[in-house]
């Protein structure tokens, strides 16, 4: 349980950790949840479908960088979605640091992180560990024009076992910001 919270932990720094103040855009106002459709498929540990997000509650809150995002800043989409017929709310955060506009990012150009709500259970790209000193998980991450829309095929280590490529993200996202 531990090391799942710390590695999320170590996930949530490196996305956020700047040695130098730097002013971005502030994240856009979220529009309407229910336009947010996607269409990811998970395999693995974790199996199942994502076709939309789930509103806004308490503190599981849904944004985007979206169109606001310029070159340098960071870029940045996180939601709650459920997967299966059993309801399960799991976040998907997707993080790109240093974003040169759309295009395709690969690797360690992008995090990725599929967790439960209480950080019981997490699955990144192994790059996010720098502790871990190993080849980052295969992960292509494209981005449209629009800059909230694109596609995903993404190898993520299960934080608990430590097991590489245990769980597969692939399919369109979409995100409004």
């Amino acid at each position: 349980m531990l090391r799942v919270v710390g590695i999320v932990a170590l996930f949530v720094l490196a996305a956020c950790g700047q040695t130098t103040p730097k002013v971005g855009p502030s994240p856009s106002p979220v529009i309407a949840q229910g336009s947010w459709n996607q269409n990811l498929t998970l395999t693995g540990d974790l199996p199942g479908q994502i076709t939309s997000i789930v509103p806004d509650q308490g503190t599981q809150q849904t944004f985007c960088s979206g169109s606001k995002a310029r070159n340098g800043d960071t870029w940045s989409d996180s939601f709650y979605a459920s997967l299966g017929s059993n309801g399960a709310e799991w976040q998907l955060n997707i993080v790109i640091e240093n974003f040169r506009g759309p295009g395709t990012y690969l690797n360690k150009d992008v995090k990725i992180s599929l967790q439960s709500p209480d950080n019981t259970q997490a699955w990144l790209n192994q790059d996010a560990d720098p502790a871990a000193h190993l080849d980052a998980d295969k992960v292509t991450f494209t981005m449209d024009r629009n800059q909230q829309t694109g596609t995903v095929d993404a190898f993520l280590t299960n934080a608990t076992s430590g097991k590489r490529g245990s769980e597969h993200i692939a399919g369109t996202w979409n995100c409004r910001g």
